[in-house]
C-alpha cells in the first residue's frame, strides 16, 4: 500500500467544509470463529481493490460505506489465526460473514484458546487501535494469580502499583501518580470513595471484568483529564457469545502468616432471547483474611558531625484484616432493530474493611541530643549514636488499638444506545456514578507509660544492623515496658466520617462516513456534560480518663508467630476496649480536640464540566490519522471551614473557579506492510487539583503559629504528550514493539510549607483571622508558618517501553505450547521546587519490568511471572529525608487442568518468595515503614457451561 502525499493535501482542503459523497452502498458483517459463536475483536477486515480497511469491534462486527457497487476481494487478518480472502458482490446494502481458525471453547468470559488466545485477542486489539492502547483479554485476567483490578494492571508495559497489606490498590501509568490519571467502568468516570481524585483498584474483584483497556494516548473522544492515560474497565455483555453461558468458579485462599483459609466465589450467566435481548450478570464474593506484621519509624534528624539518628518515635504494628467484597454486574442489551441497539449497564460493588491494629510506641526519643554552645544538635550525656546502634532514655510508651470498620461502595449505572442509519452514526449515554466510603463504626484507644525513667533510670538500645528489622534491649526496660498494668488511657477516640463522591453525566456523539476524492474520512463530534459533588463530613469525639488502667483492658499476652525484633503484644484487647463506646461521661470529652478534628477537615465541592470536540479518521492508504480538538470548561465551587484549635466555633470559606481549555491532538498509524507499524500521537491533556488539595480549608494550632490551608488558588496541570512507537509482527502470534514518550508538565501540584513572609501570592492567606496576621504576638499568637499545596513551574516526563510477546512454537516445533511475554519500561521525570531543590514526580518508578514462561498445551495451563517495580519517592520530606518507597520483585505461578470440556482445577501461588514491603527516609538505613505479608496459595475449581 502506497500513500500518496496528494491525498494529504486534498484532504487539507476539503476539510474546510468541501466534501462530495461517492456512493451510499454498504459492506457489513461479522468476523468469529469456524464454529461462528465466538466473535472475534481487533480483526483488520480490507476491501483489496479500494485500499479501504476496517477492524471488528468487540462483537466481531465490521462495517463499510460510501462502496461503489461491484465485485471485491475482501480479505480478514486476524493474529492468531490463518488470514481469510473471499469475494463479494456489493449491491445496496450487503452483509458477508466471515469465519476464521479452527473450533474454540469458552473457559472465561469471552474467546479463549487458553493462554495463547488471551494474548492473542490483547494483540489483536492493540494492533487495529487508532490510539496507543494496552489490552487485557478477559481470560488473561484469569493467567495469572490477580485478586484485583490493580495487581492485574501490574502487568501491563508502563504500569506499576501501590499496595496496602499487600494488595494492589493504586496504579500509576508512566510514572504518573493514580490522582494524575483517570479510571472508567464501561466507559463511566470511575468514582473515588476517598478524599481525592484517585481511584481505589483493589475494591473491584477481576473477577467481574471482560477485559481492561489502559489508553495511553487520548483522542479527541476521551475526556482529557488524564497525564498518564486512562484505564476502562469493561463488564461482560450477552452478545459477547452465541447463546447461553454459565460459569461457576470456587476458590480458596491459605496465607502463611494469617493461617486461614479465604473463600472466594463467582457465578456468571447470560443468554440471548430472540436475537434481540441479551442478559448478562455476574456476581463475586470473596472474604479475605489478611494479617500482616509492621515496624514503623516517625522522623529521623541530623548531628551536627553528620550521623543520622531516629529522633521522634519507633512503633511496630499487629494488622488483622477481614476484607469482604461483594459485586453484582447486571447487564442488558437489546437490539430494538437493524439500526438502533440500546443498552443498560450496572454495577454494584461493596467492600467492608474490618482492621483491627495492635501498636506498641517508643515516643519522644529526641533526648539523645542536646545543643551545644552554637545550636547544632549533639549527642547528649550517657547517650551513644552511632551508625547502627543508639543508646538513650526511654521517656514514653505507648500501647495502642485500633477497631475500623470502612465500608466503601461503588454504584455505576449507564442508559444508551447506539442508532445507525446509512453514513451516520450516534451514540448517546445518561449515567450515574457514586462512591461512599463510611467510616462510622471505629475506635481507637491509646494507653500511655510516662514514668519509665522513675522506674527503671538506665538506657535502652537500638540496633539497626538490620534497619528494616530494629531490635531494643535492656532487660528492665523491657520488662517494665510489657508489663500492661503501667499504662493508663490517655485518649479514647471515636469516628463517624463519611465521604460522598457522585456525578451524573451526558453525552451525544455523532459521526459521518464520507469521501473527499477517493479518501474515506470519518467525522466525528460530540457533547458531554459531567456534574459532580465532593462531600467529606468528618465526625471525631474524643475521650479522656487517665484513671482507666491497661491491665482491665488486656486479655493474652504476645503474638505468637510474630516476625519482627521484638514481641508484639495482643493488648489492649479490642473486645474488651469495645465496651469502654459508651462508658464516658459528658466530662470526659476533650471539646476543643474532638470540634477541631471534626470540623477541619470538612467541605463540600461541586464541579461542573462542560465538553465538545471535533475529529476526522483520515484513511490515506498506508497512514491512519486521527486529529481533533476537545474543548473542556471548567465551573467549581468549594466550601470549607477556618478552625482554630482551641476554639469551638468554625466559620465557612467559599470560593468559585471558572476556566476553559483548549486542548488539540494527533493519532497516526503508518503500516509499513502487514507486519510492521509506526505509531505516533501528540495530546494536550488537563487535570484539575485534588479535593483534598484546592478545598478552603484552615487549621490553625493552639499556639497560633502555624497554619495548614487548603489552595483554592491552585491552576489545573496541564501537559503536553508525544509518543513515537514501533510495532513488529514477526510470525503469527507474536509482537516486538518499542516506543518513547515525553510529557511536558505545567503546574505540577507539590506540598511546601513556607515562613509568613515567603508565602507565593498564589497562596489567598484572607480567610486567615487578620490578628494572626498583623505582626503583633501580643493579642494571643502569630502565624509564622504555612503548610500548603502549591504549583511549581515546569516538569517533565521521558521514558522508553519495549514489550515482547512470543508463541515460542512458532519458532520451533519442539517448542509446542510455551508463551513468553516480557516488558520493560525506563522513565525519568524532574520538577523543581520553590526551594530550588530538584525532586523526581512523586509515586514514578525508574524502572518496570514484567517476565512471564507459559506452557499451554492439551489440557495443562501452566505459568510463571515476577514483576519488578523500581523504588519511587513516596513523601517530600526534606533533602536526604524523602520518604522513598524501595523497589520490589513479585514472584508467582499458575498451574491449569482441564478435566473435561466443562470442569477446570487449578493451583496458583502468590508472593512465592515472601517479598515484604519497604519504605526508608532518604537512605535504606534509615527505617520509615516496613511490612511482611507472607506466601499464598490458591486452590480452585471452575465449571463451565
Amino acid at each position: 500500500m502506497k500513500f500518496r502525499y496528494s491525498k494529504l493535501v486534498t484532504t487539507a482542503l476539503v476539510s474546510a467544509g468541501i466534501a462530495q459523497i461517492a456512493s451510499a452502498d454498504i459492506l457489513r458483517g461479522q468476523v468469529t470463529d469456524a464454529t461462528g459463536e465466538a466473535p472475534l475483536e481487533g480483526a483488520i477486515v480490507r476491501i483489496e481493490g479500494l485500499d479501504r480497511s476496517t477492524t471488528t469491534d468487540r462483537y466481531g462486527d465490521y462495517r463499510f460505506t460510501n462502496i461503489p457497487a461491484g465485485d471485491y476481494s475482501l480479505s480478514v487478518s486476524y493474529i492468531g489465526a490463518a488470514p481469510v480472502t473471499e469475494t463479494v458482490s456489493v449491491v445496496n446494502d450487503t452483509q458477508l460473514d466471515i469465519q476464521l481458525g479452527g473450533d474454540v471453547r469458552y473457559l472465561d468470559n469471552v474467546l479463549v484458546v487458553g493462554s495463547a488466545a488471551a494474548q492473542a485477542g490483547a494483540i489483536n486489539q492493540q494492533r487495529a487501535s487508532n490510539a496507543i492502547i494496552n489490552v487485557i483479554d478477559s481470560d488473561g485476567l484469569g493467567n495469572f494469580p490477580d485478586t484485583t483490578v490493580a495487581d492485574s494492571l501490574a502487568r501491563v508495559p508502563g504500569l506499576s502499583i501501590e499496595t496496602d497489606q499487600g494488595e494492589g490498590r493504586y496504579v500509576s501509568i508512566r510514572g504518573i501518580n493514580t490522582d494524575l490519571i483517570s479510571a472508567s467502568i464501561n466507559g463511566v468516570r470511575a468514582p473515588s470513595p476517598e478524599d481525592r481524585r484517585g481511584v481505589l483498584l483493589d475494591g473491584v474483584p477481576s473477577d467481574l471484568l471482560d477485559g481492561i483497556e489502559v489508553q495511553k494516548s487520548l483522542t479527541p473522544d476521551v475526556d482529557a483529564d488524564s497525564l498518564g492515560g486512562v484505564i476502562n474497565l469493561t463488564t461482560i455483555s450477552a452478545f459477547d457469545r452465541d447463546g447461553r453461558f454459565i460459569r461457576a468458579k470456587l476458590e480458596g485462599a491459605y496465607n502463611e502468616i494469617s493461617q486461614d483459609l479465604s473463600p472466594k466465589a463467582t457465578l456468571t450467566y447470560s443468554d440471548v432471547f430472540g436475537d434481540k435481548l441479551g442478559v448478562a450478570v455476574s456476581l463475586n464474593y470473596q472474604d479475605l483474611r489478611i494479617e500482616t506484621h509492621n515496624n514503623e519509624a516517625d522522623e529521623w534528624s541530623q548531628l551536627a558531625n553528620g550521623d543520622y539518628y531516629l529522633s521522634d518515635g519507633y512503633e511496630h504494628r499487629w494488622y488483622g484484616l477481614n476484607r469482604e467484597r461483594m459485586g453484582l454486574v447486571a447487564n442488558f442489551d437489546w437490539r430494538l432493530n437493524e439500526t438502533t441497539d440500546l443498552y443498560l449497564r450496572t454495577l454494584f460493588n461493596n467492600y467492608e474493611d474490618d482492621e483491627v491494629r495492635n501498636v506498641l510506641q517508643f515516643r519522644d526519643l529526641n533526648d539523645v541530643t542536646d545543643e551545644d554552645d552554637n545550636g547544632d544538635d549533639v549527642v547528649a550525656d550517657g547517650s551513644q549514636v552511632t551508625r547502627f546502634t543508639a543508646s538513650l532514655p526511654l521517656n514514653e510508651m505507648g500501647a495502642e488499638v485500633r477497631v475500623r470498620r470502612e465500608v466503601r461502595q461503588i454504584q455505576t449505572v449507564a442508559l444508551g444506545g447506539q442508532s445507525i442509519w446509512g453514513d451516520w452514526e450516534a451514540d448517546y449515554e445518561l449515567s450515574y456514578a457514586y462512591a461512599e466510603e463510611d467510616d462510622s463504626d471505629n475506635h481507637d484507644a491509646t494507653f500511655r507509660y510516662e514514668d519509665i525513667q522513675d522506674d527503671v533510670p538506665e538506657n535502652a538500645t537500638v540496633d539497626f544492623f538490620k534497619p528494616e528489622r530494629p531490635v531494643w534491649s535492656g532487660a528492665a526496660i523491657l520488662d517494665a515496658i510489657y508489663d500492661p498494668a503501667n499504662y493508663n488511657l490517655d485518649s479514647y477516640e471515636r469516628e463517624f466520617t463519611v465521604n460522598e463522591d457522585t456525578e451524573f453525566a451526558g453525552q451525544f456523539n455523532i459521526s459521518r462516513d464520507s469521501l473527499i476524492g477517493d479518501t474515506p474520512v470519518t467525522w466525528k463530534a460530540g457533547l458531554k456534560v459531567r456534574d459532580r459533588e465532593k462531600i467529606r463530613d468528618v465526625n471525631i469525639l474524643i475521650y479522656e480518663d487517665s484513671s482507666i488502667n491497661l491491665l482491665n483492658y488486656a486479655r493474652d499476652s504476645f503474638i505468637g508467630n510474630w516476625r519482627l525484633g521484638n514481641q508484639q503484644p495482643t493488648w489492649p484487647d479490642p473486645a474488651l476496649t469495645r465496651t469502654l463506646r459508651n462508658a464516658f461521661g459528658a466530662g470526659d470529652l476533650d471539646e476543643e480536640g474532638s470540634f477541631f478534628d471534626s470540623n477541619g477537615e470538612d467541605y463540600e465541592i461541586d464541579e461542573q464540566i462542560y465538553a465538545g470536540y471535533v475529529m476526522g479518521t483520515f484513511d490515506l492508504g498506508a497512514l491512519t490519522l486521527v486529529p481533533g480538538v476537545r474543548i473542556e470548561q471548567s465551573k467549581i465551587d468549594l466550601r470549607g471551614r477556618v478552625v482554630l484549635e482551641d476554639d469551638l466555633t468554625a466559620s465557612v470559606t467559599n470560593f468559585s473557579n471558572d476556566y476553559t481549555n483548549v486542548l488539540p491532538s494527533v493519532n497516526a498509524k503508518y503500516e509499513f506492510s502487514d507486519r510492521l507499524i509506526g505509531r505516533a500521537a501528540y495530546y494536550a491533556a488537563v487535570v484539575r487539583p485534588a479535593f483534598g488539595e484546592m478545598a478552603p480549608f484552615v487549621f490553625i494550632n493552639d499556639d497560633r503559629d502555624e497554619a495548614e490551608i487548603g489552595n483554592p488558588n491552585l491552576d489545573a496541570l496541564e501537559a503536553n504528550n508525544f509518543d513515537l512507537g514501533i510495532e513488529f509482527y514477526p510470525t503469527q502470534l507474536s509482537v516486538l514493539s518499542a516506543g518513547v514518550f515525553y510529557k511536558d508538565i505545567s503546574n505540577a501540584i507539590f506540598p511546601a510549607t513556607f515562613d509568613i513572609g515567603d508565602v507565593p501570592g498564589n497562596v489567598d492567606l484572607s480567610a486567615i483571622p487578620a490578628e494572626y496576621l498583623n505582626g503583633d504576638d501580643t493579642d494571643g499568637g502569630e502565624v509564622e508558618e504555612v503548610s500548603t499545596f502549591i504549583n511549581v513551574g515546569s516538569s517533565e516526563i521521558y521514558g522508553l517501553e519495549l514489550n515482547y510477546v512470543q508463541d515460542l512454537g512458532d519458532l520451533a516445533g519442539a517448542l509446542q505450547g510455551f508463551l513468553v511475554s516480557a516488558n520493560l519500561t525506563l522513565t525519568e521525570s524532574e520538577a523543581t521546587l520553590p526551594d530550588g531543590r530538584d525532586v523526581r514526580f512523586l509515586k514514578q518508578s525508574d524502572m518496570i519490568w514484567n517476565v512471564a514462561l507459559g506452557y499451554d498445551r492439551g489440557p495443562w495451563d501452566l505459568r510463571v511471572s515476577a514483576n519488578y517495580r523500581g523504588d519511587y519517592l513516596d513523601e517530600l520530606v526534606e533533602a536526604n529525608l524523602d520518604r522513598t518507597t524501595d523497589d520490589r520483585l513479585l514472584v508467582e505461578a499458575s498451574a491449569k487442568y482441564d478435566v473435561n470440556d466443562n470442569l477446570q482445577i487449578y493451583l496458583e501461588g502468590k508472593n512465592l518468595t515472601d517479598e515484604p514491603e519497604y519504605y526508608y527516609f532518604g537512605d535504606e538505613r534509615r527505617l520509615s515503614q516496613y511490612d511482611e505479608f507472607g506466601t499464598t496459595v490458591v486452590f480452585g475449581a471452575r465449571l463451565t457451561y
